[in-house]
C-alpha cells in the first residue's frame, strides 16, 4: 500500500531532523571526548612540571639529595609532599600490624609484661617506629594513579625511582634543574582515566545532548503533524479539480496556493482547463460552421433538382452550369477539410524538388492576373526578379500564394491595389502579400488563420465569384508550417492587410 503524501512529508521531515540530530550529537560527543583528551594531556603536563619543580626545590635545599642514586630516592615522601602541595585529599593510611616477636611499647618485656632487653632495637623495630611516627596525612598516592605513572631517571636515562614504564609509548618528560645543571629527568605515562568529577560532568553533557535530541524529535513530529496536512491541502484541491475536468466540467479554476512549485502546477492546470474549454468551444463552432457551409450549396442543389423534377425549370445548360458550380464548391470544401485534417495529423503529403522560387511565384501571379483585374484591383509584382534557388514542394507553395491572392481580391474594395513582393534575406525567402482597405481589426489578426474564421465586421466579400470556403488562410498556415516556415498577419502600409510568409530555401522530408 502506498503512503499518502501527507505521511511521506511527515516521515521525510522527521527523518531529516533525526539525521540532523544524530549528526549534531555525534559531533558534540566527539568534541567533548576530544576536549577532555586535551584536558587530560594539559593536566598531566602541569602535574609533571610541578612535580619536577618540587624535586628541584628539594634538591636545592638538601645538597645530599641532589646526588641521586638508584634505590635511594624517597618517592613515597615526594609523592606525599606533592599531594599536600596540590591540595589532594588522601585517605588515611591503614596502620601496619606490630612486628613479629610480640614487642610492645618501649619499656615493656618481650610479651608486654617486662622491660625491654638492653642493646639497640632490631632493624624491623626501627622501620616500624618510623612507619608509626609518619604524619597521618601522608600515605597513599594521588587517586588518579599519578605515582604509578611517574618515573625519575638520571640524565642518561637510568631509572632512579618510580615504576617501570613502557618505553614504546609516548611519554611526557620534564628536566630537574639545580643551579643550571640537569641532575635528573621526570617521565610520565599519559593518563586515559577521568576523575569522578570529570566523569560526572561528561555524563551530564551526554545526558543533556540526548535530552535535547529527544525534545527536538518530538518537536519535529509535532511540526510534521501540523505542517504536512497544510502542504497536502492544495494537492487535494488540485486532485478534485482534475476529476471535475475529466468528468467534462471544463474551465475549472483552482486558487493558487502552497509552495512555489505547487502554485506553478496549479497555474498550469488552470491554463490547461481554460485551453480545453476553448478547444471544446472551437470544436462546437467548427461543427456548426462546417454544417452551415455545407448546407448552403446542398440547399441550392436540392432546390434546383426539385425544380427540375417538378417541371418548374428545364435542365438547360445554364441550370446545369449552376449545379456544377455548386458541386465544385462542395468538392473544394471537402478537399480543404481533408488537407487540414492531414496537416493536423502531421501527415500532409509533400513532394520536394529543386527549382527557382521567382519562377514559381511569377507563373502563379500570371495565372491570377486576369481574375485580379476582373475584381477591379491592380496587381503590383516584380517585373524581373532575381533567381532564388530553393528546395520546396512547389505545388504546395504555389497553393499558398494563390490562396493569399484570392483572399485579398475577395475582401478588398474595388478599385484597389494588390502588391506581391519576395526577397532572399539571410538564407530565407520572405514573401509579402498586401492590399488596400478595408483592413482587419488588430484583435482579429491572430484569428485569421483559424479555420472558418472571417473578419466580416471590417472586410466583406466583394468578389463576383462568391465567397470561399473560409479555410484558405488555415490551409496556408498548415502548408507553411509543413515546409518549416512561419506566417503572420499585420496591418498593411497600403491601408489593408499584409500577410508575411517566411520560408527556408531548403526543406527536406
Amino acid at each position: 500500500m502506498r503512503l499518502r503524501i501527507v505521511h511521506q512529508l511527515a516521515l521525510l521531515l522527521v527523518g531529516a531532523v533525526l539525521l540532523a540530530v544524530l549528526a549534531v550529537g555525534a559531533a558534540v560527543a566527539w568534541n567533548l571526548q576530544a576536549g577532555f583528551s586535551d584536558y587530560l594531556r594539559t593536566r598531566d603536563r602541569e602535574h609533571l612540571e610541578r612535580f619536577a619543580a618540587l624535586v628541584s626545590a628539594r634538591a636545592e635545599r638538601d645538597p645530599g639529595f641532589a646526588e641521586m642514586r638508584p634505590g635511594q630516592l624517597p618517592m613515597r615522601e615526594l609523592m606525599d609532599e606533592f599531594s599536600a602541595t596540590e591540595g589532594i585529599v588522601i585517605p588515611p593510611r591503614r596502620p601496619r600490624p606490630p612486628p613479629r616477636g610480640g614487642l610492645g611499647p618501649p619499656g615493656d618485656g618481650p610479651r608486654g609484661d617486662g622491660p625491654r632487653m638492653d642493646g639497640p632495637p632490631p632493624a624491623a623495630d626501627q622501620a616500624a617506629d618510623r612507619e608509626q611516627t609518619r604524619p597521618p596525612d601522608r600515605g597513599r598516592p594521588p587517586p588518579d594513579g599519578l605515582a604509578r605513572r611517574l618515573q625519575v631517571t638520571d640524565p642518561d636515562g637510568v631509572r632512579i625511582g618510580g615504576p617501570m614504564l613502557d618505553i614504546h609509548r609516548a611519554l611526557l618528560e620534564a628536566p630537574v634543574v639545580v643551579r643550571g645543571r640537569v641532575i635528573a629527568r621526570i617521565r610520565m605515562l599519559p593518563s586515559n582515566e577521568l576523575a569522578a568529577v570529570d566523569l560526572r560532568f561528561l555524563r551530564r553533557q551526554y545526558l543533556g545532548v540526548g535530552a535535547a535530541a529527544v525534545v527536538t524529535l518530538l518537536l519535529a513530529l509535532v511540526v510534521a503533524v501540523l505542517v504536512a496536512p497544510r502542504l497536502g491541502r492544495p494537492l487535494h484541491r488540485l486532485q478534485a479539480a482534475t476529476r471535475r475536468i475529466a468528468s467534462g466540467e471544463l474551465g475549472v479554476v483552482v486558487p493558487a496556493s502552497g509552495v512555489r512549485e505547487m502554485a506553478a502546477l496549479i497555474d498550469d492546470v488552470n491554463h490547461m482547463s481554460i485551453s480545453l474549454k476553448k478547444l471544446e468551444g472551437a470544436r462546437r463552432s467548427w461543427v456548426a460552421q462546417i454544417s452551415h457551409e455545407l448546407r448552403t450549396p446542398l440547399s441550392v442543389l436540392l432546390g434546383e433538382l426539385e425544380s427540375i423534377e417538378d417541371g418548374a425549370r428545364q435542365p438547360t445548360p445554364q441550370v446545369l452550369a449552376n449545379l456544377r458550380a455548386e458541386v465544385l464548391q462542395l468538392v473544394r470544401m471537402v478537399n480543404d477539410l481533408h488537407t487540414l485534417s492531414m496537416a493536423d495529423l502531421g501527415a500532409l503529403p509533400c513532394e520536394f524538388a529543386d527549382g527557382d522560387a521567382s519562377v514559381v511565384f511569377s507563373r502563379a501571379l500570371q495565372r491570377m492576373e486576369e481574375r485580379v483585374r476582373k475584381a477591379g484591383l491592380v496587381l503590383d509584382a516584380p517585373l524581373a526578379p532575381d533567381a532564388i534557388p530553393v528546395h520546396w514542394d512547389f505545388g504546395r507553395i504555389e497553393q499558398v500564394l494563390v490562396n493569399l491572392v484570392e483572399n485579398s481580391f475577395r475582401y478588398t474594395t474595388a478599385p484597389g491595389r494588390l502588391s506581391v513582393t519576395w526577397s532572399l534575406i539571410q538564407g530565407r525567402v520572405h514573401l509579402r502579400v498586401e492590399d488596400t482597405p478595408p483592413g482587419v481589426a488588430p484583435a482579429d489578426l491572430d484569428q485569421l488563420f483559424e479555420p472558418l474564421f472571417r473578419a466580416d465586421r471590417s472586410r466583406h466579400r466583394t468578389s463576383a465569384e462568391g465567397g470561399g470556403s473560409g479555410l484558405g488562410l488555415a490551409i496556408c498556415k498548415a502548408i507553411v508550417l509543413a515546409q518549416g516556415g512561419t506566417i503572420r498577419a499585420e496591418p498593411s502600409s497600403l491601408g489593408g492587410l499584409c500577410v508575411v510568409v517566411d520560408l527556408p530555401v531548403s526543406t527536406t522530408d
